[in-house]
């Protein structure tokens, strides 16, 4: 009788890791958070490189994982909205093909929990934690 209850819950942890809920709990780790990749080092960097005082350029890229699978992901000054997932340690970020996207594909490879890197141009996009991007 013990060899066929040890046997029937070794079934059942082995089934429960399968499921999807495993699966959504792993997708879950991205949820609200946000990557970017910077240009400069420090705020006072991005700030004396601009050309004017009143005109700004970008000194970073920006990535949000937002609620139900969406994101959202700024390259230049568009924000371009899409859908995400996971494949193993790849994050397939979808969108409507455009001009920043012309396939409508952008891949992540997950470092760590803290660090992606773009695969296309192989960049790092760094995890944002508290207020500023320049952590």
């Amino acid at each position: 009788m013990k060899a066929k209850s040890v046997f029937f819950l070794l079934i059942l942890i082995v089934i429960s890791a399968c499921s999807k809920v495993a699966i959504t709990g792993r997708e879950n780790i991205f949820k609200n958070k946000t990557f970017v990749h910077l240009y400069f080092e420090t705020e006072e960097e991005c700030i004396a490189s601009q050309p004017e005082p009143d005109f700004f350029y970008n000194c970073h890229q920006q990535l949000d994982f937002l609620k139900d699978k969406k994101v959202q992901i700024m390259l230049t000054d568009i924000i371009w909205i899409g859908e995400y997932k996971l494949e193993g340690d790849t994050i397939i970020l979808t969108f409507e093909p455009n001009n920043e996207i012309p396939n409508g594909e952008i891949i992540f490879e997950i470092l760590d929990p803290t660090k992606l890197l773009k695969t296309n141009d192989q960049t790092i996009w760094k995890k944002v934690d508290g207020n500023s991007i320049y952590n």
